[in-house]
This record gives structure tokens, sequence and C-alpha cells, in this order.
């Protein structure tokens, strides 16, 4: 009976402890998940930096944070002088990861991917209310070193 005992607690041990496979992680992926990214500019689509008084209170706020993009698709936005977390959300890759879909408070909605390195994101953002005149505006963001 003990040998019986022994030899199932072994048996469960193994199958306990076997490898979960984990879905693999794209190149996309990858990059956004590496660093903490802090918004750097506003720009229009030909790349013009937008100047403070086209940006509406929402955008200018976005300066103050640093955005964390986790691999279980928690996005954080935290304060850049205390480092605390302002506020937490989600996010996705959709349309073969030419969308961020980001739901966050304050900074949510589906942005087209125009550059992503790791040097750079660029977010397009069409008719919102990040600038004054709702219209397509580019985020480009840099890691926060």
């Amino acid at each position: 009976m003990k040998k019986l005992f022994v030899v199932l607690a072994i048996v469960s041990f193994v199958f306990a402890c076997k490898d979960k496979k984990e879905e693999p992680v794209n190149a996309s992926a990858k990059i956004l998940t590496a660093n903490f990214w802090k918004l750097d500019r506003f720009t229009d689509p030909t790349g013009k930096t937008l100047g403070q008084n086209e940006l509406s209170s929402q955008a200018q706020a976005i300066f103050d944070l640093e955005f964390e993009f986790r691999s279980d698709n928690v996005t954080r936005g935290r304060d850049k002088a205390s480092k605390q977390i302002k506020n937490a959300g989600s996010w996705y890759l959709k349309n073969d990861n030419k969308i961020l879909d980001i739901q966050i408070i304050g900074f949510g909605g589906e942005f087209k991917i125009i550059e992503l390195s790791n040097n750079k994101l660029i977010l397009q953002a069409e008719n919102n209310s990040f600038i004054k005149a709702s219209s397509t505006v580019n985020l480009e963001l840099v890691p926060s070193l």
C-alpha cells in the first residue's frame, strides 16, 4: 500500500510540474512591453509639432505620465516624478498589429500604429479630443529611461 501511495505521489508531482506552454509573443508586443513609454510630442500627420495652445487639457496632462504595456495586457499610467500609478486599464494589438487598442482612463481608444521600434512609438488618433480642432493627430512616444 505504501509503495502504491509513493508511486501515485511521484506521478502526481511529475504531472504537476509539467511545463505550461505559453502563447508565443509577437515582435510588436515584445517591443511594447520592453519599456515604459513617455509622450515626446504631438504632431499633425505631416510631422509638424503641435503647440500647447492647440492641445486640450487632457492632451497636456499626458505629458506628465509614463505608460507601461505589460505582457498580461494590462496597461498602467504612472506619474513621471513620483512613479505612482495614476490609472490602469488594458491594451490589445488588433488588425495584424496595425492597431493598438488602449482602454485606460484619460487615454483610450483605437490608435493606428504608424511606427513601432525600440526607440519610438508613433500612434495616430482620428477625430479625438486631444486637440482643440478635432482631427487627426500623432502621438510620438519614446522609451522612458
